[in-house]
């Protein structure tokens, strides 16, 4: 059986798929804040955005690897035609890794050793920023080539869902990080920051899968998923 992957069904659905997520995590907040209710079951920490290794969580972490698997697929693809794969491999192996940091929060760790060091506060609070702020201003210097070769359409959404990710990512950071060193993170306005953060990440990962879909379909033909009637009668055994 053979599944058509369409761009445009992708996005849909992972979008419905952030919407609910986003939903419950605000369900959440308002017991937590207007209820007095912080557990309710454990389903408030299940769906909280701020909460690690849990559904948001494996939800984003999964959206990043799938990311990484479509671009080494690309860097293959390019690689078996004879045309340049180098740029697709670096940014395969850059998604696997934010994958890894996604559910093992290793920039979380990468804070306490920074902070001391730099004596950051402030905006700079949340001390992993640096680093990573800096990487991605060598990534942009160094992709800025790579970006030029893309067809227009992919390169918009490329910057497009770039710029929504990063600044969710990185640019609300600041914010949280300056608000938790004030007042902690026992508020609204705390809960407000890390929820419109996670939601501008898990927004900008699924318009880049769509890209990466899209730059599939115009370049290779539409992308298919062949499923063995054998192996699904396997997983029925």
């Amino acid at each position: 059986m053979n599944l058509d992957v369409c761009p445009k069904a992708v996005f849909k659905k992972l979008f419905y798929l952030i919407v609910v997520l986003l939903f419950l995590n605000i369900l959440g907040l308002i017991s937590k804040f207007y209820f007095g209710h912080d557990h309710v079951y454990g389903l408030v920490s299940l769906f909280d955005f701020d909460t690690e290794q849990n559904i948001p969580t494996f939800y984003s972490a999964t959206a990043i690897l799938c990311s990484s698997l479509l671009l080494f697929f690309i860097t293959f693809t390019h690689k078996s035609n004879g045309c340049r794969y180098l740029g697709w491999m670096g940014l395969a192996v850059i998604f696997l890794f934010l994958s890894i940091d996604e559910i093992s929060s290793i920039h979380e760790r990468l804070t306490k050793l920074v902070r001391p060091f730099l004596d950051t506060s402030g905006l700079l609070f949340s001390a992993w920023v640096i680093p990573y702020g800096l990487a991605v201003i060598v990534f942009v210097a160094a992709y800025l080539r790579f970006l030029i070769r893309l067809p227009k359409n992919i390169m918009f959404l490329f910057i497009l869902s770039g710029m929504i990710f990063v600044l969710g990512a990185v640019g609300l950071e600041l914010l949280e990080g300056h608000h938790y060193e004030l007042y902690g993170s026992a508020d609204v306005t705390f809960a407000l920051f890390y929820t419109v953060e996670e939601f501008m990440e898990m927004l900008g990962m699924a318009l880049f899968i769509y890209t990466l879909l899209s730059y599939i379909e115009s370049e290779f033909g539409s992308l298919m998923i062949t499923v063995n009637k054998s192996s699904l009668e396997k997983l029925n055994n």
